[in-house]
């Protein structure tokens, strides 16, 4: 079960991701066909500035850049990367491509803070439950002694 969860808070991330990376394509998609690169730059600069975005960059459909992020961090120095590219389409045709790279360590460092806390936490609540356990045994057991050691008439 630790697993479990700890794979879920991490599934949960990289579907936030995704879904940044899907509305940054639906904005790229009108700044792209209406040829503003200034609000292309505007749209990577304001992605890099998550802090678990390491590089953001616009390609056009053939793969060349339009614009990337300016104050690009050194992507080599990031132990786990993780790239998103996501297709900039018209209804139709691909025209171009959002490129995110992902420092994967800075983006699960909050789940797994939460998680340990959580972990912590219902470890707390099971002692507590085994310890009133233990002293609801001991009352009922010391009551049932009692009620027998009572002579009837």
């Amino acid at each position: 079960m630790h697993t479990t969860s700890l794979q879920e808070f991490q599934a949960h991330s990289h579907n936030l991701v995704s879904l940044t990376a899907e509305q940054a394509a639906s904005e790229a998609h009108y700044w792209l066909e209406t040829d503003q690169i200034v609000n292309l730059q505007e749209l990577v600069n304001n992605l890099q500035q998550q802090p678990f975005v390491a590089s953001a960059q616009v390609q056009n459909r053939y793969g060349q850049n339009v614009v990337e992020s300016t104050s690009l961090s050194d992507t080599d120095e990031v132990q786990q990367a993780l790239t998103v590219v996501e297709e900039i389409t018209n209804e139709t045709q691909v025209i171009g491509y959002l490129t995110l790279t992902i420092d994967e360590a800075l983006l699960l460092q909050a789940p797994v803070k939460t998680h340990a806390y959580l972990t912590f936490y219902g470890q707390f609540l099971l002692f507590f439950a085994i310890i009133a356990g233990v002293f609801i045994a001991i009352t009922f057991n010391r009551w049932r002694y009692r009620r027998s050691a009572v002579p009837t008439k």
